[in-house]
């Protein structure tokens, strides 16, 4: 196996049905870290087109509200800083139907979490600044909305962070 093939970034499951965590290649550079979580023909995160990006930046403690969507898969990954991303499935035919988990994404590790259509999700920074990239498809379309914030399933009022 050639040096470039071994250092490919990695997809593995998650135990939500649907669910994939990924980790880039990540390169010491001159004294800085150079993650590299996409080239033509890599797949992983990124296999499938991306059709809409962008990232957001935020601050310690700072969590999102909850959402989901009917059909847009989201792609989150972590570009500053440590990020922690709840995870509350709401597909009712899944093998993973009603259950909780909290994943943490680590920017010097280059991860990224793969959420199919279905799975409530939201995130908190961890570090004091955090910036997450996010690679959807479909991309956001103004006129058909395709995300819900509420109301929320009864278990998602009672979700609090772990610590």
């Amino acid at each position: 196996m050639d040096a470039d093939a071994a250092n490919l970034p990695t997809l593995r499951p998650h135990e939500f049905d649907g669910v994939s965590i990924a980790r880039s290649r990540v390169v010491a550079y001159n004294s800085s870290l150079l993650v590299e979580p996409y080239r033509a023909g890599w797949g992983g995160l990124y296999a499938a087109p991306i059709e809409h990006l962008y990232w957001i930046v935020t601050y310690r403690g700072v969590a999102r509200a909850w959402g989901v969507h009917d059909h847009t898969i989201d792609r989150y990954s972590a570009v500053l800083g440590l990020i922690d991303v709840a995870l509350y499935d709401g597909r009712a035919n899944s093998t993973t139907a009603g259950q909780f988990s909290v994943v943490t994404l680590d920017s010097e590790l280059g991860e990224g979490l793969y959420i199919p259509a279905g799975v409530w999700h939201t995130f908190r920074a961890r570090s004091e600044t955090v910036v997450l990239m996010n690679s959807k498809s479909p991309p956001y379309d103004p006129a058909h909305v395709d995300k819900t914030l509420g109301p929320l399933p009864t278990a998602l009022a009672e979700f609090d962070w772990p610590d």
